[in-house]
């Protein structure tokens, strides 16, 4: 079973680590080429077991939901640790004095959380226990935004060293509607799990947004699923109990950001202009709330959907 109790504790045996990342407040400031600020960034670093699998091991970088670190991140580490895949999973709140977003999304950007997960790539490169062929990233919900845009050649070319990139994404149920004026992605495959019944983030934005994709050399390498019944935050461990939870914190199901030629970025529906000053009261025009709850099918069908792709990427290795 994949979920394994609604508490779920941080693996043992961990290291504790910190790397170099940046702050920014939107996009369009990452996108402009601006440093940002600069930020240490921290996380956990689980490695499989030594006596079962052996280094160099294949790694994902792990990014949370807007509701920080915790058991759904140490859930999937211990799972896929098992599987002999070294997971580092970052924190992106608690460096910024943030205990979570959600309520207002802005207090950590994904632009921060894309500076996070290129600052993971980075550490991981460096690592001489991971293979640096094999280093991929998983996101949920707000993290699985970061994921799922850290595969956009525009983005990468802003945060990452020479021609390093990601080998494989993983977004479970992001938000889609940011709409870069070159989507292009870096070729890497990228899958996305959404739940048909999720009002938050409704997985058609992310139907039109992988229409509206491409790859370097044409296709995207794209895969959308979507699971009939299931809700935002189907896999949670703390959801499990609980078909449908009223969410009341708004969420951006009807916001879309459409970059311009410019640079900048229009929110499509109201026509405004968006920056870091403006884009809480942008989004608040075009947000809504809705609904979570747990979906032990799906779970496990998104579950093996993940592993399956993992094992395409090369990722899982014989014991």
């Amino acid at each position: 079973m994949l979920t394994a109790g609604a508490c779920v504790a941080r693996p043992a045996m961990v290291e504790a680590v910190a790397f170099e990342s940046r702050t920014y407040g939107f996009v369009d400031q990452l996108l402009a080429g601006q440093s940002g600020e600069a930020q240490q960034a921290e996380a956990v670093l689980v490695l499989p077991e030594s006596e079962t699998f052996k280094p160099p091991y294949p790694a994902l970088v792990l990014l949370h939901t807007s509701n920080g670190q915790g058991s759904q991140d140490w859930l999937y580490a211990q799972r896929l640790r098992e599987e002999g895949v070294a997971v580092l999973a970052v924190d992106s709140f608690s460096p910024r004095d943030v205990d979570h977003t959600v309520r207002d999304q802005t207090l950590v950007s994904t632009a921060s959380m894309l500076a996070d997960a290129y600052g993971g790539l980075r550490f991981l490169l460096a690592d001489p226990r991971i293979d640096p062929r094999r280093i991929g990233v998983i996101g949920f919900s707000k993290g699985g935004i970061a994921a799922l845009y850290a595969g956009y050649e525009a983005i990468r070319q802003k945060l990452a060293v020479a021609e390093a990139r990601f080998a494989l994404h993983i977004a479970y149920y992001p938000w889609c509607g940011l709409r870069l004026s070159r989507p292009v992605t870096t070729g890497a495959p990228i899958l996305i799990q959404s739940g048909a019944l999720d009002d938050l983030v409704p997985p058609e934005r992310c139907a039109e947004l992988a229409a509206a994709t491409r790859g370097p050399e044409g296709p995207n390498n794209m895969t959308l699923v979507v699971h009939p019944g299931a809700r935002h935050a189907f896999d949670h461990p703390l959801l499990e109990m609980f078909g449908k939870v009223d969410i009341t914190a708004p969420s951006p199901a009807f916001c879309e950001l459409e970059q311009q030629e410019d640079g900048g970025f229009v929110e499509t529906r109201s026509g405004l202009q968006i920056n870091a000053a403006n884009l809480g009261a942008v989004l608040a025009g075009c947000s809504r709330s809705g609904h979570a709850g747990g979906n032990e099918e799906a779970a496990e069908r998104a579950y093996r959907n993940t592993l399956a792709f993992l094992g395409a990427g090369g990722f899982l290795t014989r014991r």
